[in-house]
């Protein structure tokens, strides 16, 4: 009898310990727990306005491509050489009511394993990419996510930046803003919030798909000086693949003289468009008066390319 008792005890061990391997096999296969378990321990910004690479700015140690980092003091981490390469699992800005943090990429790279959030609930972030600066990271949120919430999110790019990402989604208080580059290679950059290209010549670039919201908003202004032929938003991959699908308001400031300005600008170029969302909700212009023109905004689809452009004309309408 004690023979087949611990014959039985042992049979009922060996078979728990088989469905405890299986167990954990499946737990480690599941993105969540992944990603939970790759960005442990977690190291939080103490220091102000200062050095991403300065180690007693990190409650614990410099973050690496396996640590977890949090900037929540309205302090803001600099990235300002290309040398060396920034490194994180994972980066939270501003992820607390009341509070707020910063990231500043000038020139460096910032690369960051899974998800990058700026600005959520409630709390406050934003993520400045300049002088042709990179930034890469897996699923990049921009904002809070719920509709009237107060969380704010800012991620800005100029002077010929790089932002690359499985996907990014500028959430309802979140904006995307400047020029520069956002690709997400067999992505989405998806806009709830605002999206603000800067204008004046430049061009705020998305590789691949770009979608606009029916909540979202999309400021365009324009001056006498911009360039006819280019968009101030540019939905391109190089494989004449990228498509846009339109929606929301579309928000237009001309300012200055446009006596003898170019009739037409070109505010949005895309390789193709979505053929259900082919137009803004809304749109609002603001632009001088007393003049022998008006505004209006005309959606061309190219039926031999498919490639499609949204641009503001000056109609004249004085006799």
């Amino acid at each position: 009898m004690k023979t087949k008792y611990a014959l039985q005890t042992q049979r009922k061990f060996t078979k728990n310990a088989i469905l405890l391997i299986v167990a954990a096999l499946a737990l480690c296969a599941s993105p969540a727990v992944t990603l939970a378990t790759d960005c442990l321990p977690q190291t939080t910004w103490i220091g102000g306005k200062s050095s991403w690479f300065t180690s007693s700015n990190w409650d614990n140690g410099l973050p690496d491509s396996g640590t977890a980092a949090l900037i929540d003091n309205g302090g803001t981490a600099q990235i300002t050489a290309s040398l060396p390469v920034a490194n994180a699992c994972s980066l939270s800005l501003g992820p607390d009511a009341g509070h707020s943090g910063n990231v500043s990429v000038s020139i460096g790279t910032l690369l960051v394993t899974t998800s990058v959030v700026v600005g959520s609930d409630y709390g406050t972030g934003s993520l400045s990419v300049t002088n042709a600066g990179t930034v890469t990271g897996g699923d990049i949120s921009v904002g809070g996510g719920a509709s009237g919430t107060s969380a704010t999110g800012l991620l800005t790019l100029t002077d010929t930046s790089t932002v690359t990402a499985a996907s990014v989604n500028v959430n309802h208080t979140g904006t995307l803003s400047g020029y520069g580059t956002v690709s997400t290679p067999n992505g989405t950059t998806t806009v709830q919030g605002t999206l603000a290209p800067k204008g004046g010549g430049t061009t705020l670039t998305i590789g691949d798909t770009l979608s606009l919201a029916s909540g979202s908003t999309t400021q365009c202004n324009v001056t006498p000086q911009d360039p006819s032929t280019t968009a101030q938003v540019n939905v391109s991959n190089g494989g004449g693949t990228a498509q846009v699908s339109l929606g929301g308001t579309l928000l237009v400031t001309m300012t200055g003289d446009f006596s003898s300005a170019p009739t037409r600008f070109t505010l949005l170029y895309a390789d193709s468009v979505n053929s259900m969302h082919k137009t803004f909700d809304f749109t609002s212009i603001t632009y001088p008066t007393g003049h022998c023109w008006h505004p209006v905004i005309t959606y061309v689809l190219d039926n031999t390319t498919g490639h499609y452009h949204v641009y503001l004309d000056r109609v004249y309408d004085c006799n």
